[in-house]
């Protein structure tokens, strides 16, 4: 068995997925800088340094590989990172890619970013490569990390009402893609929505981070414009910003609060709780 070369290696999911994998497999970790590729090296992790842009350097980087994971940067060039990676993926001699795609995605989405995954879930599955494709739900790891100084406020604002998402832990997509990186028998050409075991709202969230880290967190909802306001003022690039407000918007469908039980089809254990991850988190909200 080749290597597997993790596409986006340094991201919350690509870094889980190293840790999951641990000695079990060789993996060439695909990076954007040696800075990022210092903090993953170890006795079986090699960082190469490309770029997503560049189909050359794409396929020098998987050279060597016969498996690749495939997650994407929220980029205004999302789709066409994802072609480049594919293109790059059948140049490389890849045999098997697990592809990290979104909730309710589908090239025909009526929804952006939904769109955005679905034509890279297309682009996939148009190579001819054997594959599975992972959609996972929103990740509780927000809260903890890019959501952390509102939450540290004492607010969560947004524009999601009372509606339900059934957050999910980055380390169960990770251990879902290390199971089919292992051993993808009768798994391949399948497509598996991902989510933790039930859907919660903002309120339910505020009150579960604010028992696990001992603060007092609310839920605030606040109205669209008022979002793509703050949005602004943080200078968050007016493509990402498009987006995040579409996935609001599929929010207050009801879409994102369905539960499934993929998790632990795929893995034999069952999706890790939005409690647990609170307690683990509880350093970052204090």
């Amino acid at each position: 068995m080749g290597r597997i070369f993790i596409a986006g290696a340094a991201g919350n999911i690509g870094s889980a997925l190293i840790d999951t994998l641990g000695d079990k497999a060789e993996v060439v970790a695909g990076v954007h800088s040696p800075e990022k590729g210092a903090s993953l090296a170890g006795d079986c992790v090699e960082p190469r340094v490309c770029d997503f842009g560049d189909l050359d350097s794409m396929e020098r980087a998987m050279e060597g590989c016969d498996r690749m994971f495939l997650v994407l940067p929220l980029h205004e060039r999302l789709a066409r990172y994802g072609r480049v990676a594919v293109d790059a993926a059948r140049k490389a001699g890849i045999k098997y890619i697990v592809r990290s795609s979104a909730y309710g995605a589908s090239s025909d989405a009526h929804w952006r970013l939904g769109r955005e995954h679905g034509m890279v879930d297309q682009f996939v599955e148009d190579s001819k490569i054997p594959f599975t494709v992972l959609r996972p739900n929103t990740f509780m790891q927000n809260f903890s990390t890019f959501m952390a100084p509102m939450i540290r406020s004492g607010v969560i604002a947004l524009p999601e009402e009372e509606y339900k998402v059934s957050y999910i832990d980055v380390r169960d997509i990770a251990a879902c893609a290390a199971r089919l990186l292992l051993d993808s028998a009768g798994f391949e050409d399948g497509f598996y929505a991902l989510t933790g075991p039930r859907g919660l709202t903002l309120a339910e969230v505020a009150e579960t981070i604010s028992e696990a880290a001992g603060v007092k967190v609310a839920y605030t909802p606040v109205d669209e414009e008022t979002f793509i306001q703050g949005l602004d003022q943080a200078g968050v690039p007016e493509w990402n910003r498009n987006m995040l407000v579409s996935l609001s918007r599929v929010v207050k469908l009801g879409m994102l609060g369905n539960v499934t039980q993929a998790v632990e089809y795929l893995t034999g254990a069952p999706a890790r709780t939005f409690a647990d991850f609170a307690a683990e988190s509880a350093a970052a909200w204090k």
